[in-house]
């Protein structure tokens, strides 16, 4: 099996940009992942700046491996959504400008009804960011949450206007009752992302997020599966509870080099 890439979410870091880039270089992560609404935001670099922060990341041997855009109202909600999408847009831009090919987000529940107004616009918005993909050169990877897997790919067939990707989030999917390794053997070819997290369910039915190797994701099978589909995307070291959660990030990417060494 090739050698994974091991990216980390640096949000979770809450540390200066100086300490983040030194703190993922020790803790052995190859890549980055940056919130883009909240962390770094395009706006706030202009193009001296991203040269200078491109070149910082080669001082330490680091690589930007994705975005994340994320929002707190879903693409289905009317509700200032003229305004999510042009983030999203100008997300995907500043991506493509930093050598950067994807851009990961969720999009909220997907309406159960595809006849229902909020499904079709929830289709109509996708596709409309699949166009401006095609155009500016990085996909939209969407997270899935809770919606069952005929859902979503039921939503991703309707998508026929450009790219869209897959976030995959094992630790998400078995949180809501899904499975990550049937998920990913029925969606392989647009899984452009693997969110490095664990979950499990506890007595009252609720999901937990809990570190990588004590959950309920089976990742020998995972990461064998993600081999046996050739994927050559970023596993990105993500922790957003507990009490030290770059000491976990730094487990979490220990934990998958040792999976893959057969320790």
């Amino acid at each position: 099996m090739p050698e994974l890439k091991l990216a980390v979410a640096t949000r979770h870091f809450n540390l200066p940009l100086k300490r983040v880039l030194d703190t993922a270089a020790e803790i052995g992560a190859r890549g980055l992942q940056f919130d883009v609404r909240n962390e770094l935001k395009p706006s706030e670099l202009s193009e001296t700046g991203r040269r200078q922060f491109r070149h910082r990341l080669q001082e330490q041997l680091l690589t930007l491996a994705s975005f994340e855009y994320p929002t707190r109202r879903s693409f289905s909600d009317e509700d200032a959504l003229d305004a999510r999408i042009a983030g999203l847009k100008a997300a995907l831009e500043f991506a493509f400008s930093m050598g950067v090919t994807v851009v990961c987000g969720r999009i909220g529940r997907i309406p159960e009804d595809a006849d229902a107004p909020k499904y079709k616009l929830l289709c109509d918005v996708l596709n409309d960011i699949a166009r401006h993909s095609n155009r500016v050169g990085a996909t939209f990877a969407i997270t899935p949450g809770v919606d069952s897997l005929d859902m979503l790919k039921r939503l991703l067939d309707d998508v026929i206007e450009g790219p869209i990707g897959i976030n995959l989030d094992p630790a998400g999917l078995v949180m809501s009752e899904n499975d990550p390794v049937e998920v990913y053997r029925a969606l392989y070819d647009k899984v452009l992302s693997v969110t490095l997290r664990d979950g499990l369910r506890d007595i009252d039915g609720q999901g937990i997020e809990v570190p990588v190797g004590r959950g309920e994701v089976v990742w020998d099978e995972l990461l064998a599966l993600l081999d046996e589909g050739n994927f050559n995307g970023w596993l990105v070291a993500t922790r957003t509870t507990g009490d030290d959660r770059i000491a976990d990030m730094a487990r979490a990417i220990r934990f998958v080099r040792n999976l893959q060494a057969g320790q």
